[in-house]
């Protein structure tokens, strides 16, 4: 499992997807992690599909026979059982701040900086159905 191709590119401009959709299967993958793959896609939540390989694959035990040692290697090889927070939380900052960005110059484009506060509050009840 990698970053997609143009991640760095898409942080700056504000534009990442989904925390699930900032990563690309690779071959062979599917052989570790095929229950939560559908159509070449994750289909769970980042944070289900690495506490479940944690688990899983017992990353974070110490007691460990060889093969599972040597299955719990490969599994922190393929995977970036470090990073993934990381990432998940720039997606989801950037999907929120994407989200308040456009409310907030929504409310901009519909007031001046001279409107009195009733004014300003008759603007979020129409435009939000909000009642004041």
């Amino acid at each position: 499992m990698k970053l997609i191709q143009n991640f760095a590119e898409l942080l700056h401009k504000i534009k990442l997807p989904s925390p699930e959709k900032c990563f690309v299967l690779e071959e062979g993958d599917d052989k570790y992690i095929k229950k939560w793959i559908q159509n070449g896609e994750i289909t769970c939540e980042l944070e289900i599909l690495f506490k479940w390989l944690s688990e899983e694959y017992k990353l974070k035990k110490t007691k460990l026979s060889p093969a599972e040692q040597k299955l719990a290697a490969e599994v922190k090889k393929r995977f970036p059982m470090d990073q993934w927070r990381a990432i998940k939380i720039f997606s989801d900052h950037q999907k929120k701040y994407r989200y308040y960005k456009r409310a907030v110059e929504d409310v901009k484009s519909r007031t001046s900086p001279r409107m009195n506060e009733q004014a300003i509050m008759t603007i979020f009840s129409s435009s939000w159905g909000i009642n004041t």
